[in-house]
């Protein structure tokens, strides 16, 4: 046949092509010589050119496995031959039993378009079915033969790869596969398994050995026509035809098949050979897994030039690849770290004769110098190669070291057919050179896509042509060599630093000679934190101070690992690894997740006395990794996560609670100390606290009848009659009854309308499909009570009463439905504003609804839902999602039990008009006994009907953008004044209000978290859970009047920005015991002792301007989830304008976030934006330490 002209692959080392701007992360390869044939012709035009040099050997196969008359011409040259009994075949012999098996599958029936899948170890039946597969034009589908017992993998290959014939490696594998999908094997058109005399195949199954008997036409095969059409048929281009396809290594729960054409596999190895300056003189030690990309292209990739592919075993034995080195002399050993350690410290690799390498292929993973050494010391290898490869794309760079003076790793340069650009993550906007950002690939070896369309996002076309995102984290060098830092979903994010487990386990190897796999596992506090998993530990191991130690000076503190563990200590001989050797870094991390929450699980021991310095000083060590003593400085050495996390610690280990603000205020250890010592341990849920009963609640067990049998019967009826028509009864379905409490009823059932959903949101997941996410939702709403409830009217007309749903299939079908896919996430915004999707709903009001949808363009899934406010809170809110997110991330998740929300409603309820309460309300009035004057100061002006009782429903409510500014002094005010960032946003929106209405007082309403037992005495808040972790909403709202200081401000009065600071501050704290003051108590008690206007005027200014501090962790302003992806949220608005806020960040890169929610109405989307603008920058004038002295007036009002 008519061929290209021999390419001289040595000698052609194209220098790489820059595009016209150089300073960008960009790099295209040389073109590769024309013309490259496609596969099929590739390999028929090199068994041509070189039909009697050595093409296969494989070692552990005897010659005459198979019986084959093979034609005289094709017989090895006589200095190719051996007195070795192992199979010996030439490129013209492996070409003609190609031909003859290709003849034989289609005497069977098999047609071309039809896959051919393979569970086959390596082996001469391997490549021969290969090449059969490219004559006969079907798919090639390697898989790996140890994965036939996963029925799910089986099933879901084999149907996604729609294979036609199936050739396993023995009958015990064709038996196994077989049990696991009888249909689907009994529907292949062929069905092989080579088979010796004493083998017992399933029925039905032919001897793969017998189907080259039944060729026939091999030596009169012309590659040029398709054989299952008439002899004189024409051809055309094939180039576009299906050749390969390859799975991705499986990280995911099921894996993607990569689709590779006859042109996209030809290019693949030419480049390839091009780059590893392959001759016929060269021979492949071909110890690969061959249902791997790279184990396909370095079998194929050195014959292809005429050299050889020396198989020593079925599967990798490090002994056999020496003898393969020896006896073969092989020149060129293709290895992942693990299988060059492997051969290395083998007995006989000092003894072995090496001295025929040229060249160790190194791939696949971090390679490090250490291995470029171990290719000297261990083989006395003086050439090493690093690759970068992909499934979809090989290779694309390539570099080569002298392993015995090498210096520094990258993979290269970009090499001949290859497109190389490293983009800002979700862009494809090239980064400067020298930043790192995720590798985008192109070439004319990229395949098409994967089967199904699956992630089809992650291609992309332009100018160049075709583009895949990989997902992997590189940084180009002004010269146009490549590092790979890592893959993006390997990082950790460390409270939204992004930590890359890659930079720890190469310091670990090269400064302490230390091998490690690093993965995140969940923290509360941080979100992710490392954890280091040690290969072995021996005596002469560092001591984890001085690893810690290491790892702070080379990397800094947050890429210190939290825990180390060895692989005994999580009951592993071994990390899980893919076929070719690769570390499964998901699977690892679920097994250290698992460890983690197995230690977790256990109640730490009462301690008999107070807290000790040593208990926290064991803490504080543990955490930092570093020497501290009783006189240390928290703020030294913690920042805000570290303190989180060691609140968490102190909470779980020791039994004493201790906020955040109070560990700072501490400031060292010994304070600390003394402070917890002094506390009573935290105590565990109280008996009767979480009641779990048989049937629905009575009279004892509802708050709201205070006991009376017959409110009781009323309440039983008013529910079954709301129910029913839903489907749901009284006696089956109803968990529990609530009382509501006022401010949930008053602003955010009546004033927001519950009649219309108050919050929308729409969610994404990163990797979970649908019926994840179904499975997910159900365990977190199932332990999420407010989730799965409806609201109703009390029978005396307020406060409302929840009804509380069992968590059943009933509940979750009403509550939880299915909506026709979507193509992008973006689609699912929409939704949230199209008004069918959740339609107004009429009593009884459901707490939280859920549509789920698949996201075509991902393969992922999403959701939307609705939420009541008066069902939750941003705290509660926060747990259910963060419950959520760690279910997607890993379902096995212990969920840890919240503290149940009725025992906080049932006190509010039954203590509302106590003592106390009455206390709270009078300390309220009289804070706003001179309401009535202050009626200038109110901002916006508000018709007067603006008020609790004017329904929501006509407000046109949207969310402003997001605005941040950095306040690099807030940190100092915390640490040298007290004063926490909410203080000084408070202060910034008063002063900023006082401004706009020219007065010398500021009125607006805030909201308070309300996290304690209310109108319970001190010592009786100590004796119960900690309020932080209810599972429902408490959330209060106190209506704010600010004096603002002046120039003629008394001499008693606050003038400087730090005093003014410290008065709110003070302020703050003497109102903190009173913020449970029900809201219509307070409303009525200004009606009666103070005046009928002053009830109007509290209603009117707490509907006006509210500020609400968010209890969030983000980074750049986006909320922070493991496994989840947060996109937005539409809420109505019971306000003229909500102030929302949060801080992010620490130290000298803390940032105030705003976004205003505001009713179009009142507050134009310009006036919101200039209103945000306005605030921060009072934040930013008074947080700034050169101001703190100066009078508040100095800044111009």
């Amino acid at each position: 046949m008519t061929g290209p002209p021999k390419i001289q692959l040595a000698e052609n080392r194209q220098e790489t092509v820059r595009p016209s701007n150089p300073s960008t992360s960009e790099a295209h390869g040389a073109p590769l010589p024309r013309p490259v044939l496609g596969l099929r012709k590739l390999l028929a035009y090199t068994a041509e050119q070189y039909a009697r040099r050595p093409a296969l050997i494989c070692m552990h196969q005897p010659s005459d496995i198979v019986s084959i008359d093979f034609p005289e011409k094709y017989s090895l040259r006589p200095q190719d031959t051996s007195s070795a009994q192992h199979l010996r075949w030439s490129h013209g012999q492996l070409q003609y039993a190609a031909r003859l098996l290709a003849s034989g599958l289609r005497d069977q029936g098999l047609r071309a378009g039809q896959p051919i899948a393979t569970y086959l170890p390596n082996g001469m039946e391997w490549a021969v079915t290969f090449r059969a597969a490219s004559i006969l034009r079907c798919p090639f589908v390697p898989l790996n033969p140890r994965g036939v017992t996963n029925v799910t993998e089986v099933e879901h290959m084999l149907k996604t790869s729609g294979a036609k014939a199936i050739v396993a490696g023995d009958a015990d594998i064709a038996t196994k596969l077989v049990s696991a999908v009888p249909d689907i094997i009994s529907a292949m058109s062929v069905r092989a398994v080579p088979q010796q005399k004493s083998d017992t195949a399933p029925q039905s199954w032919i001897n793969f050995y017998e189907l080259f008997k039944s060729g026939k036409d091999a030596e009169d095969w012309d590659e040029d026509r398709p054989h299952d059409s008439p002899m004189d048929s024409p051809v055309q281009s094939e180039d576009d035809e299906v050749a390969v396809i390859v799975f991705t290594s499986g990280t995911t729960s099921l894996a993607k098949g990569g689709i590779h054409t006859n042109a996209s596999v030809g290019n693949s190895l030419v480049s390839q050979a091009m780059a590893l300056r392959l001759t016929p003189a060269h021979r492949t030690c071909c110890h690969m897994p061959n249902h791997h990309i790279a184990g396909i292209n370095i079998s194929l990739g050195f014959m292809i030039v005429g050299g050889c592919t020396v198989f020593p075993s079925a599967s990798f034995d490090p002994a056999a690849s020496l003898r393969a080195i020896d006896q073969e002399r092989c020149t060129n050993l293709p290895s992942v770290p693990a299988i060059l350690q492997a051969i290395a410290a083998h007995p006989s690799a000092l003894s072995t004769d090496t001295s025929s390498l040229r060249n160790i292929e190194l791939g696949a993973t971090t390679i490090l110098l250490e291995h470029i050494r171990l290719c000297w010391t261990g083989l006395r290898c003086r050439s090493m190669s690093n690759s970068y490869a992909a499934t979809e794309a090989v290779p694309i760079t390539t570099a080569f070291f002298d392993t015995r003076t090498a210096e520094e790793v990258s993979v290269g340069s970009v090499v001949n057919g290859t497109r190389v650009r490293i983009c800002a993550p979700d862009t494809r906007q090239p980064v400067p050179r020298g930043e790192a950002g995720e590798m985008h690939i192109s070439g004319s070896h990229l395949i098409q896509g994967y089967l199904g369309g699956l992630s089809a996002k992650s291609f992309y076309d332009d100018e160049h042509g075709r583009w895949f995102m990989t997902g992997d984290q590189g940084i180009m060098a002004n010269d146009g060599t490549v590092t790979i830092s890592g893959r993006y979903k390997d990082l950790i994010i460390r409270g939204g630093e992004n930590i890359a487990p890659a930079a720890i386990e190469a310091v670990l190897d090269a400064k302490l000679k230390i091998q490690a796999q690093v993965v995140g596992v969940r923290s509360e506090e941080a979100g992710e934190v490392p954890v280091a998993v040690i290969q072995q530990q021996n005596d002469n191991a560092s001591p984890t101070a001085e690893i810690r130690k290491v790892l702070i000076a080379a990397l800094g503190p947050a890429f210190v690992p939290e825990n180390f563990y060895t692989l005994q200590d999580l009951g592993l001989k071994d990390y899980p690894r893919t076929s070719s050797g690769k570390v499964r870094k998901v699977e690892l991390k679920e097994i250290v997740q698992k460890h983690e929450d197995s230690l977790t699980e256990e109640e730490p021991a009462a301690k008999t006395s107070g807290v000790t310095v040593d208990d926290l000083i064991k803490i504080w060590r543990k955490l930092l990794g570093v020497d501290v003593s009783p006189e240390s400085s928290v703020g030294d050495f913690a920042d805000s996560i570290t303190s989180m996390r060691f609140r968490n610690m102190v909470k779980r280990n020791l039994g004493v609670d201790i906020t955040i603000e109070e560990i700072i205020e501490a400031g060292t250890i010994q304070k600390q100390a003394e402070l917890l010592s002094s506390r009573s341990n935290t105590k565990s849920l109280p008996p009767g606290l979480d009641v779990k009963r048989e049937g629905p609640p009575d009279t004892d067990d509802v708050a709201i009848t205070l006991g009376e049998p017959a409110v009781m019967a009323q309440i039983k009826q008013q529910v079954a009659e709301a129910i029913s028509p839903l489907g749901f009864s009284w006696d089956e379905d109803v968990e529990d009854i609530l009382p509501s409490w006022d401010l949930g009823y008053e602003v955010f059932g009546n004033v927001a309308g519950t009649a219309k959903v108050n919050h929308r949101m729409a969610i994404t997941t990163k990797q979970a499909d649908v019926d994840e996410l179904y499975a997910a939702l159900r365990v977190a709403i199932d332990h999420h009570a407010m989730q799965r409830s409806f609201e109703l009217k009390g029978t005396n007309g307020e406060p409302t009463m929840r009804v509380i749903m069992r968590s059943n299939d009933k509940w979750f079908r009403y509550a939880v439905g299915n909506i026709e896919a979507v193509d992008q996430p973006q689609d699912l915004v929409k939704l949230l504003y199209d008004g069918v999707h959740f339609r107004e709903v009429d009593h009884p009001y459901p707490s939280f609804l859920v549509k789920v949808a698949k996201v075509n363009s991902t393969g992922k899934s999403g959701l939307i839902w609705a939420l009541q406010h008066s069902a939750f809170d941003g705290l509660a809110l926060s747990s259910f999602l963060e419950d959520l997110d760690a279910l997607l991330a890993s379902p096995s998740t212990p969920l840890r039990a919240h503290v149940p929300y009725k025992a906080w409603a049932d006190t509010y309820y039954l203590h509302r008009t106590s003592p106390a309460a009455t206390r709270a309300v009078n300390r309220q009035i009289q804070r706003l006994s001179n309401l009535t004057s202050q009626t200038p100061s109110l901002f916006p002006q508000l018709p007067s009907d603006y008020g609790p009782h004017a329904t929501a429903a006509h407000r046109k409510t949207y969310f402003a953008p997001k605005v941040c500014v950095k306040l690099p002094y807030l940190s100092s005010l915390r640490s040298q004044h007290s004063i926490p960032p909410f203080i000084l946003i408070k202060a910034a929106l008063a002063l900023f209000l006082a401004s706009k209405t020219n007065t010398s007082t500021a009125i607006f309403s805030q909201n308070e978290n309300g996290r304690t037992w209310p109108f319970l005495e001190p010592w009786m808040q100590t004796s119960l859970p900690d309020c932080m972790d209810l599972a429902g909403p408490t959330l209060e709202r106190t209506l704010q009047i600010i004096p603002i200081p002046t120039k003629s401000s008394s001499s008693n009065q606050p003038t400087t920005v730090l005093q003014f600071l410290k008065y709110l501050k003070a302020k703050q704290d003497s109102e903190a015991p009173d913020v449970h003051a029900p809201w219509n108590l307070i409303r009525s008690g200004l009606a009666q002792k103070i005046s009928p206007s002053a009830q109007d005027l509290f209603d009117l200014a707490s509907m006006s301007t509210c500020l609400n501090y968010l209890p969030v962790r983000t980074k750049d302003g986006e909320l922070l989830y493991e496994a989840m992806e947060y996109h937005q949220t539409k809420a109505n608005c019971e306000t003229a304008w909500l102030y929302n806020c949060w801080i992010e960040g620490d130290g000298k890169d803390m940032r105030l976030w705003t976004q205003i929610l505001a009713d179009e109405e009142v507050v134009t989307r310009e006036q919101a934006r200039e209103w945000a603008k306005e605030v921060m920058e009072w934040a930013e004038w008074l947080q700034d330490e050169g101001n703190w002295e100066r009078e508040v007036g100095e800044r111009g009002r």
